[in-house]
């Protein structure tokens, strides 16, 4: 060849330069759109799976929620109402878990002493025979009960809906694990759940549920005010039992139907696994996992939730590995190189638009939500907000310019910045994959602002310390200001039925009980007393009232009513004696009395007590107001005994009293084996 027929070198030199740079380009485009394509297969999968899991949260979260604002209602009634009987409590019990299909299992739990226990066990024995507290017996069986050891502070069962393999007389304070949320719910007023447990089931063989506890804690009062009052005030909880196989159940058939594996893990018990979907599997953990927090009660539970083989969106890997492997071929075939870069600048476009739609897209939603953005720099501690940030508080961006941490900080309310900090700290330290907090800030005009503020760690250095924070602020007052509203409504509607419910059941003059409710305090009387147990009725007629209302005037004679019922009141001494006011001027005592004579010692005190009054009265005998009594007594009465019949023997010794002279007191008394119609003087 001569040297005219030579390329030049500069020819090859730019050839081979073309070529290293189609090369180049081509393989740098190719690895581009793979990095992209799989950056973007993995965002879908991601966004898929969230809202996938937001589905399986959904499944039981708010059963949960209802389950636990139940129980804070229920806490709250008893709080108002004082300690239920057993058959108040199965009442109420069988109303709750009718309407709860959460809740398998709702237990009263009073707190009772070491030195109340033994007339505690008394007492709950006349209801439930044979009752004593109990806590599990220690060792490889785990399935026997001994008597509870000392301690300071009982929690026995007493009460259970349903009974059935319940623990009834079993001491929670055994285990010191089960009363730590019992005792955080007595110092926060609200329900606590605790860590999962084996359940206990007396009765019962085979292995334990998994399951935790409710408690919501029963006061004296109505939620005493501070922690101090609220230890004091402290009568028991109202626990409501969950079995997490139960509570589960549908998020994972959700899950399952999603070809997704299901992990729940309680993060306040150095995150350990409490249910697996996957069976007996060890957890191990995986990058394709996607994590989601709830809050069950006060405790934070992780759940995870794993692509099975089958997912639909498990093939998403494949198209980036085809691009890629595409370009590199287009690249290697340097005739197609030209083709090739073309193509790589079309999709580059093409995704450019795509990035410029979705910066769109995004613009949109912040401007439709209302939403403020916030971008803090650790380091410098610059904080970069959008002008609706500055908005919600009712100033500009300019105004609150520069912009630092300490710009948050000082518009934040003092009580609601400590939490805050405290989540953020979470956060920062890896203890939870967002930063989240509700607080308020001081607006423009001095009112404060709720806002719910959102984000987390996108840039961290080389160490892993976190350089920059980014989020979104929502006001979200209205929505505070609903759930206040709503509270104020409860509480309303509360003291509203109790108040129906007083009306209903008590005279308005005297305060005792009416003749409506006499019927249904026999009947429980009788229930009790039909289990071995004695039970006396004594009714009462003021002498001569009559006379007195009309020498006096009914004004002075309501005022005596008034003081004979405090009077009457002021004697009766057990929870189960009751007073009525029958009529007029007539009044009935319901009480117990282990005999005949007992019974008419206590009516002689009610008498005395009467005299002790000395309300002067110029047409009674003795010059003050007395009233005649008439008292029926049963030892074991029959079941054929029925509030009628109580009632018109004892009125029949009431009406003996009065013909025999008046201020004294006939008697009617029935012994064991004798019919209620079979008449004796005591």
């Amino acid at each position: 060849m001569t040297r005219r027929g030579r390329r030049p070198l500069w020819s090859v030199v730019m050839d081979a330069v073309l070529l290293a740079t189609l090369l180049a380009v081509g393989l740098a485009g190719s690895v581009t759109a793979y990095r992209s394509l799989a950056s973007r297969a993995a965002s879908q999968q991601r966004e898929l799976l969230n809202a996938m899991g937001q589905s399986v949260v959904g499944a039981f979260d708010l059963q949960l929620v209802r389950a636990i604002e139940a129980l804070q209602v229920s806490a709250q009634m008893l709080s108002a109402q004082g300690p239920p009987s057993r058959e108040q409590f199965q009442r109420h019990g069988a109303a709750l878990l009718g309407e709860s299909s959460t809740l398998t299992l709702l237990e009263w739990q009073p707190v009772v002493p070491q030195a109340q226990l033994a007339e505690f066990e008394r007492r709950a024995a006349r209801e439930l025979p044979g009752y004593r507290v109990v806590e599990p017996q220690a060792g490889p069986a785990g399935d026997g009960f001994i008597p509870a050891q000392r301690r300071e502070t009982h929690v026995p069962v007493l009460h259970s809906w349903p009974e059935t393999g319940a623990a009834l007389g079993v001491d929670m304070a055994f285990d010191p694990r089960r009363m730590r949320s019992k005792w955080l719910a007595r110092d926060a007023g609200s329900p606590v759940a605790s860590e999962t447990f084996g359940l206990i089931r007396r009765g019962q063989t085979g292995p334990a549920a998994s399951g935790f506890a409710v408690s919501a804690p029963v006061y004296r009062t109505v939620r005493p005010m501070g922690v101090e009052a609220r230890r004091a005030a402290l009568t028991g909880f109202l626990a409501g039992v969950i079995e997490v196989p139960e509570l589960m159940r549908e998020a994972a058939l959700r899950a399952d139907a999603n070809e997704l594996d299901l992990f729940v893990f309680d993060q306040d018990e150095q995150h350990r696994l409490i249910y697996s979907s996957a069976g007996s599997e060890p957890f191990r953990a995986d990058a394709h996992d996607t994590t989601l927090s709830v809050d069950v009660g006060g405790r934070p539970w992780q759940l995870v939730l794993r692509p099975r083989a089958g997912f639909v969106g498990a093939g998403a890997d494949e198209l980036p590995l085809a691009a890629l492997a595409a370009g590199v071929a287009a690249t290697l075939l340097v005739a197609l190189a030209v083709a090739r870069s073309l193509a790589i600048r079309r999709r580059l476009e093409r995704t450019e638009a795509v990035l410029a739609e979705d910066r769109k897209h995004l613009t949109n939603v912040l401007d439709g939500t209302g939403a403020g953005t916030w971008d803090w720099h650790c380091d410098s501690g610059r904080l970069i907000i959008n002008e609706r940030w500055a908005e919600m508080l009712g100033r500009s961006r300019e105004e609150l310019e520069p912009a630092t941490g300490a710009t948050w900080q000082r518009l934040c309310h003092a009580v609601d910045l400590v939490d805050a900090n405290a989540a953020l700290q979470r956060h920062l330290q890896g203890e939870a994959d967002r930063f989240s907090a509700e607080f308020r800030m001081r607006h423009a005009d001095g009112h404060w602002v709720w806002v719910q503020s959102t984000g987390r760690i996108f840039e961290r250095d080389a160490d892993g310390r976190a350089l920059r924070l980014a989020g979104t602020h929502m006001d979200i007052s209205r929505r505070k200001a609903d759930q206040q509203r709503l509270q104020d409504d409860a509480r309303a509607l509360e003291a509203a039925n109790r108040q129906l419910r007083d009306l209903a059941i008590l005279d308005a003059l005297t305060g005792a009980f009416n003749r409506r409710h006499f019927s249904d305090v026999c009947l429980a009387a009788l229930a009790g007393a039909q289990r071995g147990q004695s039970v006396a009725l004594c009714m009462l007629d003021i002498d001569h009232f009559k006379a007195y209302n009309d020498h006096h005037g009914h004004q002075a004679g309501d005022a005596v009513l008034q003081a004979v019922a405090q009077t009457l009141k002021g004697r009766l001494k057990r929870s189960t004696d009751a007073l009525f006011r029958l009529g007029g001027e007539e009044f009935g005592v319901i009480f117990s009395a282990a005999s005949a004579q007992a019974a008419q010692d206590f009516v002689g005190q009610l008498r005395t007590a009467l005299q002790a009054l000395a309300l002067p009265h110029p047409h009674s005998a003795a010059g003050i107001v007395t009233a005649s009594f008439g008292l029926a007594w049963w030892a074991a009465p029959t079941p054929k005994l029925t509030p009628e019949a109580m009632y018109g023997l004892a009125d029949e010794a009431l009406y003996e009293a009065k013909r025999s002279g008046r201020d004294r007191i006939a008697t009617r008394c029935f012994e064991a084996g004798e019919g209620e119609v079979a008449r004796s003087s005591c």
